[in-house]
């Protein structure tokens, strides 16, 4: 039991079309790579893909029963945590740093996921340092430190 492929891909095509559209706002430094040309190349490529796949389940639109996953709360909350997880990331990163974000957000990610506390803690800790820091130091791309600044 799911969801018929045309009403998944139509949700994934304007969920990519709607991550490319707003990273086509966000600012371009001169001489590095832009903050939006990741964002931009993952919602063009899943707005493709998307619609690929709501094309090829066109014919089956009608057909839709409840999946049996939506009875299960854990599953729920990390379907519904990733969206969360976006949105507050791109609220509160420019104030308070990348890092500061990221951290608790994987943190709590991993709790969800089914972590105990400790390795949840420790997976935040390196995840959510080292993929900013790689974004920042090793591709170029120009992210906010935000508090912790003068630690960098």
């Amino acid at each position: 039991m799911r969801l018929p492929d045309f009403w998944t891909g139509l949700a994934f095509a304007a969920f990519g079309l709607a991550i490319a559209l707003i990273a086509r706002g966000f600012p371009v430094p001169a001489g590095a790579a832009s903050p939006r040309l990741f964002p931009t190349i993952i919602g063009a490529a899943m707005a493709l893909m998307g619609a690929a796949i709501a094309l090829r389940g066109l014919r089956n639109a009608a057909d839709f029963t409840m999946p049996e996953w939506l009875g299960k709360p854990r599953r729920m909350a990390l379907m519904a945590y990733l969206p969360l997880a976006i949105v507050v990331f791109a609220l509160t990163a420019p104030t308070y740093g990348t890092i500061a974000v990221a951290v608790p957000i994987m943190i709590v990610h991993c709790m969800i996921y089914g972590l105990k506390p400790l390795p949840a803690v420790a997976m935040g800790l390196v995840a959510g340092t080292a993929i900013p820091l790689a974004f920042s130091e090793l591709l170029g791309i120009p992210l906010p430190y935000g508090l912790i600044e003068g630690l960098l």
